[in-house]
């Protein structure tokens, strides 16, 4: 099992990551709307969508929305949430982003990191041959990643915490040029401690604006942070590309 499907199907995932809010995923949501006017672009893919925070704004906004995700149960509470709301513009499938579905799409987001998980680099490219068939022509793909040139320089090897009585710590250092995230969780009601991984490749734009245009693309915008901020790479924490399909 790939590190990614057992910590994201985990429930201490949800309890750590409890701090990414609704509000956050509305504004990247703006932003998004400022960049594919709803009239134009109406059938969306979430490619990896975690539990939905950002399909299910979209899909509150008007856009048709497909999420995908290759964790089973943060699609489980996708569909909870989705049924909750009301919403029937947006469906939820368990899914490889590396796999192509059917149809056709105006647009597909690849929001808060969901790149990179795989150490092969081939592995993670196929994430763009799977879009740029997805897509139709002149079909937008935008990414949202780290800025690995700040990661690099001002990442925390150490961090602690605790919550409901379970204690966590969290280990981080680079290797193999990705960025590696330990996490042992302890408490009195759990039999044995639990540790977990998170590893993500560290991509600079220098690299993604070559195997966009390898793969086909060419580059639209690029920004620095959630408000449509210039990009830096010094200073920009997240690097958001959006790019067109030829």
């Amino acid at each position: 099992m790939n590190w990614f499907e057992e910590w994201f199907d985990s429930p201490l995932y949800d309890l750590l990551y409890a701090n990414r809010n609704e509000e956050e995923a509305a504004r990247l949501v703006e932003l998004v709307e400022s960049i594919i006017p709803k009239p134009t672009y109406t059938r969306i893919l979430d490619l990896g969508c975690g539990r939905g925070r950002h399909s299910l704004t979209l899909a509150e906004k008007g856009y048709q929305v497909t999420g995908i995700d290759q964790a089973e149960e943060a699609i489980r509470k996708a569909r909870e949430k989705a049924e909750a709301r009301g919403l029937e513009n947006v469906t939820f499938r368990v899914g490889d982003m590396r796999d192509p579905l059917p149809g056709e799409f105006d647009a597909v987001f690849n929001l808060f990191t969901s790149f990179g998980y795989f150490e092969d680099d081939e592995e993670n490219l196929k994430v763009f041959s799977s879009v740029h068939q997805m897509l139709r022509r002149g079909g937008i793909f935008m990414i949202d990643y780290l800025n690995a040139d700040w990661v690099r320089s001002n990442y925390e090897p150490e961090g602690s915490g605790e919550f409901r009585e379970i204690s966590y710590q969290i280990r981080r250092y680079i290797e193999n040029d990705m960025v590696h995230k330990r996490i042992t969780f302890e408490g009195e009601e759990m039999q044995e401690p639990k540790v977990y991984t998170e590893r993500v490749k560290l991509y600079d734009l220098e690299w993604f604006l070559e195997q966009f245009h390898r793969a086909g693309f060419e580059i639209e915008k690029i920004f620095g942070d959630y408000h449509g901020g210039s990009f830096n790479p010094e200073s920009s924490t997240r690097l958001l590309m959006v790019v067109r399909k030829k």
